[in-house]
């Protein structure tokens, strides 16, 4: 993922779990719908079953877009994919998307103490996944579980990773250099130029995270974010 972002001279545009778009989200079909539009990379969502598959699922709990109940580590990939329309497993995202060069930002889902000890097996499971598929330069990893996060780094420290930010740190840049991380995502309103200029100054990456209202697009570019995502990649600028 660092290619890209260092080879970028412009914003870069990310298609939100995949796009939003007549297949489902998540699905390999919304992601090749994303690419098609023009996504310069992909973001989707990684959850662990309960016979232990990373899956790629947005919300931890089934009831909101399912007949299900619980999360999504409550039940078997089978059982999963009777219920969930174009659900893949994140070793079938990741053969799709090498064979296609493709870049993605893998979102942990979580709720951080509750499924700490879930998304720690999780973390084992899919660095293998992603190392096995030769997608390890293609992907960052990113949550707002920064100790799962420095777990994944220190399982492997090739890893990119990204924090998401619902703050204003005290100091940004020591933020990003005691995590190893790579990827600054935040919301505008919560970004200044001083902010973003510091950052990129010290060789990070600054992402507006998902962005849908266009007066929030203006600002993204006005303060000179790297990325941000988009539900529908091709109209994003």
């Amino acid at each position: 993922m660092k290619t890209l972002l260092e080879q970028a001279d412009r914003v870069l545009i990310g298609g939100h779990r995949g796009c939003s778009c007549e297949y489902p989200e998540n699905s390999i079909a919304a992601m090749a719908e994303g690419r098609r539009q023009g996504a310069d990379y992909l973001e989707i969502d990684i959850q662990l079953t309960k016979d232990r598959v990373p899956v790629v699922f947005h919300d931890v709990r089934l009831e909101t877009k399912t007949d299900l109940s619980g999360y999504v580590h409550d039940f078997d990939l089978q059982e999963l994919k009777d219920h969930v329309p174009g659900l893949c497993t994140l070793k079938e995202a990741m053969e799709w998307g090498c064979l296609r060069d493709a870049y993605f930002a893998l979102e942990l889902k979580s709720v951080p103490i509750d499924m700490h000890e879930i998304n720690k097996e999780l973390i084992d499971l899919m660095l293998p996944v992603i190392k096995t598929t030769g997608m390890i330069r293609q992907v960052f990893l990113f949550g707002a579980d920064y100790q799962i996060l420095r777990y994944a780094k220190e399982k492997n420290p090739k890893l990119q990773i990204g924090l998401i930010v619902p703050f204003v740190p005290a100091d940004p840049v020591e933020l990003m250099r005691s995590m190893d991380a790579l990827v600054y995502l935040s919301y505008i309103y919560n970004m200044t130029p001083e902010i973003i200029r510091d950052l990129k100054e010290h060789g990070y990456y600054v992402s507006g995270a998902i962005l849908r209202e266009e007066k929030w697009v203006r600002r993204a570019v006005e303060l000179g974010v790297t990325m941000f995502e988009s539900d529908y990649p091709g109209k994003a600028i």
